[in-house]
Protein backbone atom coordinates (compact mmCIF):
# COMPACT_ATOMS: atom_id res chain seq x y z
CA UNK A 1 0.00 0.00 0.00
CA UNK A 2 1.30 3.36 -0.53
CA UNK A 3 3.82 4.79 2.60
CA UNK A 4 1.51 7.86 3.64
CA UNK A 5 3.71 10.20 5.11
CA UNK A 6 0.68 11.94 6.91
CA UNK A 7 -2.97 11.52 7.56
CA UNK A 8 -2.90 14.88 5.27
CA UNK A 9 -1.69 13.17 2.71
CA UNK A 10 -4.41 10.07 3.38
CA UNK A 11 -7.23 13.44 3.10
CA UNK A 12 -5.60 14.79 -0.16
CA UNK A 13 -5.48 11.90 -2.01
CA UNK A 14 -9.86 10.61 -0.72
CA UNK A 15 -10.22 14.39 -2.02
CA UNK A 16 -8.68 13.33 -5.01
CA UNK A 17 -11.18 9.98 -5.63
CA UNK A 18 -13.87 12.49 -4.80
CA UNK A 19 -13.04 14.57 -7.74
CA UNK A 20 -13.14 11.18 -10.27
CA UNK A 21 -17.08 11.13 -9.86
CA UNK A 22 -19.07 8.12 -10.32
CA UNK A 23 -16.39 4.93 -10.39
CA UNK A 24 -17.24 1.85 -11.67
CA UNK A 25 -17.42 -1.28 -8.95
CA UNK A 26 -14.18 -3.18 -8.56
CA UNK A 27 -16.23 -6.09 -7.25
CA UNK A 28 -19.82 -7.06 -7.48
CA UNK A 29 -21.82 -7.53 -4.36
CA UNK A 30 -22.41 -6.09 -1.30
CA UNK A 31 -18.36 -5.88 -0.41
CA UNK A 32 -17.34 -3.94 -3.93
CA UNK A 33 -17.56 -0.66 -2.05
CA UNK A 34 -15.16 -1.29 0.21
CA UNK A 35 -13.06 -3.23 -2.15
CA UNK A 36 -12.90 -0.27 -4.90
CA UNK A 37 -12.47 2.76 -1.87
CA UNK A 38 -9.61 0.39 -0.97
CA UNK A 39 -7.85 -0.34 -4.00
CA UNK A 40 -8.21 3.75 -4.89
CA UNK A 41 -6.17 4.38 -1.97
CA UNK A 42 -3.93 1.83 -2.75
CA UNK A 43 -4.81 -0.51 0.40
CA UNK A 44 -4.11 -4.11 0.19
CA UNK A 45 -6.99 -6.12 1.29
CA UNK A 46 -6.48 -8.25 4.13
CA UNK A 47 -8.94 -9.39 7.21
CA UNK A 48 -6.63 -8.84 9.84
CA UNK A 49 -8.05 -6.68 12.84
CA UNK A 50 -6.81 -2.84 13.14
CA UNK A 51 -6.29 0.25 11.36
CA UNK A 52 -6.60 0.29 7.63
CA UNK A 53 -4.68 3.48 6.67
CA UNK A 54 -2.81 6.27 7.99
CA UNK A 55 -3.57 4.88 11.24
CA UNK A 56 -6.90 4.63 11.78
CA UNK A 57 -9.67 2.40 10.46
CA UNK A 58 -11.68 2.76 7.29
CA UNK A 59 -15.09 2.32 6.72
CA UNK A 60 -17.47 3.44 3.63
CA UNK A 61 -21.11 3.01 3.05
CA UNK A 62 -23.60 3.33 0.69
CA UNK A 63 -26.03 6.29 1.28
CA UNK A 64 -29.17 4.98 2.76
CA UNK A 65 -28.70 1.67 1.55
CA UNK A 66 -30.29 0.21 5.11
CA UNK A 67 -27.73 -2.16 4.77
CA UNK A 68 -26.61 -3.76 8.57
CA UNK A 69 -23.36 -3.88 9.76
CA UNK A 70 -21.95 -5.66 13.50
CA UNK A 71 -20.93 -2.47 15.62
CA UNK A 72 -19.21 -4.86 18.23
CA UNK A 73 -20.68 -8.13 19.86
CA UNK A 74 -20.85 -7.84 23.92
CA UNK A 75 -22.02 -9.39 26.67
CA UNK A 76 -23.88 -7.71 29.43
CA UNK A 77 -22.04 -7.61 32.65
CA UNK A 78 -22.74 -10.53 35.02
CA UNK A 79 -23.95 -8.40 37.67
CA UNK A 80 -26.02 -6.39 35.46
CA UNK A 81 -28.33 -9.85 34.47
CA UNK A 82 -30.86 -12.51 36.11
CA UNK A 83 -30.37 -15.06 33.16
CA UNK A 84 -27.84 -15.60 30.72
CA UNK A 85 -26.40 -17.83 28.13
CA UNK A 86 -28.23 -21.58 28.65
CA UNK A 87 -30.57 -20.38 31.26
CA UNK A 88 -31.75 -18.18 29.29
CA UNK A 89 -31.99 -20.30 26.13
CA UNK A 90 -33.82 -22.84 28.36
CA UNK A 91 -36.22 -20.64 29.64
CA UNK A 92 -37.50 -18.43 26.80
CA UNK A 93 -35.67 -20.48 23.85
CA UNK A 94 -37.43 -22.45 20.62
CA UNK A 95 -36.37 -25.25 18.53
CA UNK A 96 -34.63 -24.13 15.84
CA UNK A 97 -34.36 -25.61 12.15
CA UNK A 98 -31.70 -28.14 13.21
CA UNK A 99 -34.00 -29.29 16.79
CA UNK A 100 -31.78 -27.34 18.93
CA UNK A 101 -33.10 -25.10 21.83
CA UNK A 102 -32.25 -21.68 20.38
CA UNK A 103 -32.64 -17.90 20.99
CA UNK A 104 -31.82 -16.40 17.89
CA UNK A 105 -34.06 -12.86 17.60
CA UNK A 106 -33.44 -9.14 16.71
CA UNK A 107 -34.89 -7.15 19.22
CA UNK A 108 -37.07 -3.98 18.98
CA UNK A 109 -37.58 -0.63 20.92
CA UNK A 110 -39.93 -0.57 23.50
CA UNK A 111 -41.86 -3.24 21.52
CA UNK A 112 -41.95 -6.90 22.16
CA UNK A 113 -40.92 -9.56 19.68
CA UNK A 114 -42.51 -12.88 19.45
CA UNK A 115 -40.45 -14.39 22.40
CA UNK A 116 -41.71 -11.53 24.82
CA UNK A 117 -38.44 -9.57 24.24
CA UNK A 118 -38.09 -5.94 23.84
CA UNK A 119 -34.77 -3.28 24.19
CA UNK A 120 -35.83 -0.39 26.54
CA UNK A 121 -33.04 2.74 27.33
CA UNK A 122 -32.74 5.55 29.74
CA UNK A 123 -30.35 8.00 30.68
CA UNK A 124 -28.20 5.03 32.80
CA UNK A 125 -28.00 2.70 29.33
CA UNK A 126 -29.78 -0.07 27.72
CA UNK A 127 -31.88 -2.75 29.02
CA UNK A 128 -33.15 -5.90 27.59
CA UNK A 129 -36.86 -7.30 28.94
CA UNK A 130 -39.47 -9.66 28.86
CA UNK A 131 -42.96 -8.91 28.96
CA UNK A 132 -43.25 -11.45 31.98
CA UNK A 133 -40.41 -10.94 33.94
CA UNK A 134 -39.05 -7.62 33.23
CA UNK A 135 -36.04 -6.56 32.88
CA UNK A 136 -33.26 -9.69 32.66
CA UNK A 137 -30.20 -8.33 31.87
CA UNK A 138 -28.58 -4.50 31.86
CA UNK A 139 -25.58 -2.78 29.28
CA UNK A 140 -24.65 0.21 31.53
CA UNK A 141 -23.86 3.41 29.36
CA UNK A 142 -20.19 3.33 30.39
CA UNK A 143 -19.79 -0.38 29.66
CA UNK A 144 -20.97 0.20 26.15
CA UNK A 145 -19.12 3.22 25.81
CA UNK A 146 -15.83 0.85 26.95
CA UNK A 147 -16.80 -1.62 24.27
CA UNK A 148 -17.23 1.09 21.66
CA UNK A 149 -14.23 2.79 21.98
CA UNK A 150 -12.20 -0.88 21.98
CA UNK A 151 -13.62 -1.36 18.95
CA UNK A 152 -13.71 2.35 17.21
CA UNK A 153 -10.65 4.31 19.19
CA UNK A 154 -11.09 6.36 15.96
CA UNK A 155 -12.44 5.58 12.23
CA UNK A 156 -12.90 7.36 8.61
CA UNK A 157 -16.13 6.76 7.41
CA UNK A 158 -16.61 7.42 3.71
CA UNK A 159 -19.90 7.85 2.11
CA UNK A 160 -20.85 7.23 -1.52
CA UNK A 161 -23.85 7.90 -3.45
CA UNK A 162 -24.88 5.21 -6.11
CA UNK A 163 -25.76 4.36 -9.99
CA UNK A 164 -26.25 1.45 -11.76
CA UNK A 165 -25.60 1.24 -15.45
CA UNK A 166 -25.70 -1.90 -17.76
CA UNK A 167 -26.19 -4.04 -14.65
CA UNK A 168 -22.76 -2.32 -13.04
CA UNK A 169 -22.66 -0.69 -9.86
CA UNK A 170 -20.78 2.72 -9.64
CA UNK A 171 -19.55 4.60 -6.69
CA UNK A 172 -19.37 8.61 -6.55
CA UNK A 173 -16.81 9.15 -2.80
CA UNK A 174 -18.56 12.23 -2.16
CA UNK A 175 -18.37 13.02 1.93
CA UNK A 176 -16.25 11.72 4.71
CA UNK A 177 -15.57 12.70 8.07
CA UNK A 178 -12.92 11.83 10.70
CA UNK A 179 -14.78 10.32 13.67
CA UNK A 180 -13.18 10.03 17.60
CA UNK A 181 -14.88 9.56 21.16
CA UNK A 182 -18.29 7.82 21.98
CA UNK A 183 -21.63 9.88 21.91
CA UNK A 184 -23.49 8.18 24.43
CA UNK A 185 -26.64 10.07 23.96
CA UNK A 186 -26.75 10.06 20.21
CA UNK A 187 -26.08 5.91 20.71
CA UNK A 188 -28.83 5.34 22.55
CA UNK A 189 -30.58 7.88 20.21
CA UNK A 190 -29.97 5.80 17.42
CA UNK A 191 -31.23 2.81 19.23
CA UNK A 192 -34.51 4.72 19.76
CA UNK A 193 -34.88 5.25 16.64
CA UNK A 194 -34.36 1.67 15.39
CA UNK A 195 -30.81 2.40 13.41
CA UNK A 196 -28.88 0.27 15.79
CA UNK A 197 -31.01 -2.67 16.64
CA UNK A 198 -29.41 -5.90 19.42
CA UNK A 199 -29.46 -9.40 18.10
CA UNK A 200 -29.32 -12.32 20.58
CA UNK A 201 -27.56 -15.05 18.68
CA UNK A 202 -27.45 -18.29 20.90
CA UNK A 203 -28.39 -22.23 21.06
CA UNK A 204 -27.78 -25.00 23.67
CA UNK A 205 -25.57 -28.08 22.45
CA UNK A 206 -26.49 -31.43 22.76
CA UNK A 207 -24.16 -31.18 26.30
CA UNK A 208 -27.11 -28.60 27.35
CA UNK A 209 -23.80 -25.77 27.85
CA UNK A 210 -24.57 -22.93 25.59
CA UNK A 211 -23.56 -21.41 22.20
CA UNK A 212 -23.09 -17.97 21.75
CA UNK A 213 -22.28 -16.33 18.86
CA UNK A 214 -22.27 -13.11 21.24
CA UNK A 215 -24.64 -10.70 21.48
CA UNK A 216 -24.81 -8.34 18.78
CA UNK A 217 -25.08 -4.36 18.46
CA UNK A 218 -25.93 -4.03 14.63
CA UNK A 219 -26.46 -0.65 12.89
CA UNK A 220 -28.98 -0.31 10.05
CA UNK A 221 -27.72 2.39 7.88
CA UNK A 222 -24.29 2.59 8.09
CA UNK A 223 -23.82 6.20 6.89
CA UNK A 224 -25.57 7.64 10.34
CA UNK A 225 -22.83 5.60 12.36
CA UNK A 226 -20.98 9.33 12.57
CA UNK A 227 -23.23 10.41 14.77
CA UNK A 228 -22.50 8.15 17.46
CA UNK A 229 -19.13 9.55 17.81
CA UNK A 230 -18.20 12.92 19.61
CA UNK A 231 -15.97 14.55 17.51
CA UNK A 232 -17.10 14.90 14.13
CA UNK A 233 -14.41 16.48 11.12
CA UNK A 234 -15.60 16.79 7.44
CA UNK A 235 -13.30 15.94 5.16
CA UNK A 236 -14.48 15.68 1.90
CA UNK A 237 -18.02 17.28 0.80
CA UNK A 238 -18.93 16.87 -2.72
CA UNK A 239 -22.58 17.82 -1.98
CA UNK A 240 -23.48 20.45 -5.30
CA UNK A 241 -21.06 18.70 -7.71
CA UNK A 242 -22.94 17.65 -11.00
CA UNK A 243 -20.96 13.92 -11.23
CA UNK A 244 -21.46 11.96 -13.92
CA UNK A 245 -19.96 8.88 -15.31
CA UNK A 246 -17.42 9.83 -17.45
CA UNK A 247 -14.21 8.11 -19.52
CA UNK A 248 -11.56 8.82 -16.94
CA UNK A 249 -14.14 7.48 -13.83
CA UNK A 250 -14.73 4.27 -15.81
CA UNK A 251 -10.85 3.71 -15.46
CA UNK A 252 -10.63 3.36 -12.01
CA UNK A 253 -7.10 2.95 -10.95
CA UNK A 254 -5.89 4.52 -14.39
CA UNK A 255 -3.96 7.74 -12.75
CA UNK A 256 -3.23 6.33 -9.65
Amino acid sequence: MPDYDSFEEFVDRLQEIELMGYVETHRAGNTGIGKTLEDLLGIEENNIPGPDAAGVELKSARRNSGSMMTLFTKEPPRGSRELWASSLVEKYGYEDDDGRPALKITLHIDEFNNQGFRTVTDEEGVHIEHEDDGVIATYPLDYLRDAYEEKFPEMVLVEADTQTIDGDEYFWFNEGYYLEGFNGEEFLNLIRESIIKIDLRMHLRDSGGARNHGTAFRIKDTSKLDRAFETRSQLIDGIGRDATVTEDSQQGLSDF
